[in-house]
């Protein structure tokens, strides 16, 4: 059955017009017969954000809609990442589509697999977050639940940027020019990323990195991860921010930091956290009002310990250092 011109997929999900259910591919957006678990469970989490927000609809029978959407979706999760049910369904799509499987599958075998990911290292939410790079596909980012790394926070746009394979090369592109992105510290509107590039979207860092490498790990040792949240102070957007080794975190009122804290009393490059000889450290970049941990000045290098208290202008900050 085709789609009619109300089909919740369509609405909610913006699938394209098609057979009505979608079989699980087409509900994913994932090609015919995906073998890689890790983007099925991608798929599976990026659809189930989309549709989400609209479980509390007013009207009753778009809320079934919506639920019988929302109950394909995880039974695709639970059919497709078991081998067994995966392999019968996929026996059973082919003879639906009248396409042959083994031929779909050895063109797959043939196709290079993906070489670089995006990997989330710091920000919010997320961190730890792997998009596979996929030479077909354009990784588009922002807020909007239909991009496929949706990051939220009020310094992104709906459609902030997007990684795309241009003919040799991968290609970094800024979509809102009203927007901001830092690509290794600079602000870029075009770029071409290289292993281990930072890319730096309202208040997330995105490392490019090789698949075959492990992101943010290097040189780390058993650093854990560092997680700072806003206990006392003005509120702020972004009440927390999350880092893995070795990554830095930029904290001030500019726009172009990692954390942002936006008040008077906080200067545009205040303070920086970064992974130095083993332990994190915060280090005040001359303030004007100074930085403090456990009520102490910083006055050079001060390494961080787990539950310490960072005063930066009126607020109150709590680390976190657990694995």
């Amino acid at each position: 059955m085709t789609a009619p011109a109300d089909d919740p997929c369509t609405r909610f999900l913006g699938l394209p017009d098609g057979p009505r259910p979608p079989h699980f591919y087409a509900l994913l957006e994932l090609e015919l017969f995906c073998s890689q678990p890790e983007r099925i469970e991608d798929a599976v989490r990026k659809q189930f954000r989309r549709i989400k927000p609209y479980e509390d609809n007013p009207d009753r029978e778009t809320r079934e809609a919506i639920q019988d959407i929302m109950n394909q979706i995880a039974t695709a999760r639970v059919v497709l990442t078991d081998a067994r049910r995966k392999d019968a369904y996929d026996d059973d799509l082919a003879r639906q589509l009248g396409v042959n499987r083994d031929a779909i599958m050895q063109s797959k075998l043939a196709t290079p697999r993906p070489e670089y990911e995006l990997v989330v290292t710091a920000g919010p939410a997320l961190v730890g977050h792997r998009v596979r790079l996929l030479t077909d596909m354009t990784v588009t980012i922002g807020s909007d639940p239909h991009c496929v790394l949706t990051l939220e926070s009020g310094r992104i746009g709906p459609h902030h940027c997007r990684l795309r394979f241009g003919d040799t090369d991968w290609v970094f592109e800024q979509v809102d020019r009203t927007r901001m992105s830092l690509v290794n510290d600079e602000r870029t509107v075009r770029h071409l990323p290289t292993d281990g590039d930072a890319i730096d979207v309202g208040g997330y860092r995105l490392r490019f990195v090789r698949i075959s490498e492990s992101p943010a790990a290097a040189d780390a040792g058993n650093l854990p991860p560092i997680s700072l949240t806003l206990q006392a102070g003005p509120c702020i957007p972004e009440p927390h921010c999350n880092a893995l080794p070795p990554e830095r975190i930029l904290i001030g009122e500019d726009d172009t930091v990692l954390w942002q804290l936006a008040h008077p009393r906080v200067s545009r490059h205040h303070c920086r956290i970064e992974p130095s000889r083993g332990v994190w450290t915060i280090t005040d970049l001359n303030s004007t009002n100074g930085t403090r941990v456990n009520e102490d000045e910083v006055i050079v290098d001060c390494p961080l310990k787990h539950r310490d208290r960072v005063t930066i202008g009126p607020f109150e900050i709590l680390v976190s250092l657990r694995r």
